[in-house]
Order: structure tokens, then sequence, then C-alpha cells
């Protein structure tokens, strides 16, 4: 059983989904990174329609504040396995080095999909 503390997380923003959950997303991606010229995050679903009022693009560059970052709101893709979708992609030389998906699933978690 989770502690109290567990479900009911104070955050930076109006919703845990929003931002302690990419947050948390964003510091799983960049482990163990190295040498990358830019970080390309793109947000789905309720990330992408109210993210930015909830500070979802705030958080994420937050974390990866040593690294160039482009924020892409995605609100086109419908075919979603999850509401608050998030892909990762670290670019070199302009190829895609690392990607990896995220789903924000509430209480500040995220899930590595």
């Amino acid at each position: 059983m989770e502690s109290i503390k567990e479900l009911y997380i104070i955050g930076p923003g109006p919703s845990s989904s929003h931002t302690i959950g990419p947050s948390r997303a964003a510091n799983d991606f960049i482990k163990d990174l190295k040498n990358v010229d830019k970080i390309v995050v793109s947000l789905f679903g309720s990330l992408a329609l109210t993210g930015k009022g909830h500070f979802s693009d705030k958080v994420i560059k937050d974390v990866l504040n040593s690294y160039e970052t482009e924020i892409i709101f995605n609100m086109d893709e419908k075919n979603l396995k999850h509401p608050n979708t998030m892909n990762f992609k670290a670019i070199k030389d302009g190829k895609i080095i690392k990607e990896q998906f995220y789903y924000s699933i509430g209480g500040g978690k995220s899930l590595l999909i």
C-alpha cells in the first residue's frame, strides 16, 4: 500500500500528472546520457492540450536545462494508449541516438513503456 505522502504530492503546477510525472520522466531519460546536440520532447493527449497552462514544458526544460531542448505540443495524434503520453528523443549529428516513450500515470508517477 502506498503511503499518504505518495498519494498527496505537492508540485510546481496544478497537476502532478502534468508536472511531477514529466519531471521524473525527463530525469529518467537523461540518466547515462552523454554528448548530445539536442533533446526533442513531444507531448501528446492531455499533456499537449493543457501542458503549457499546467507548466509541463517548464518543468521538463528545468530538468533538461543543460541540454538544448525543444518541446512539441502534438495535439493531432489521437491513437494513444494513455492520455498523458510523452516521447523523448536525444539527437546527435542529426540522428536519433536514444528514444523513449513514457506515460504520466498520475500521482507524479511516470511509466516507461
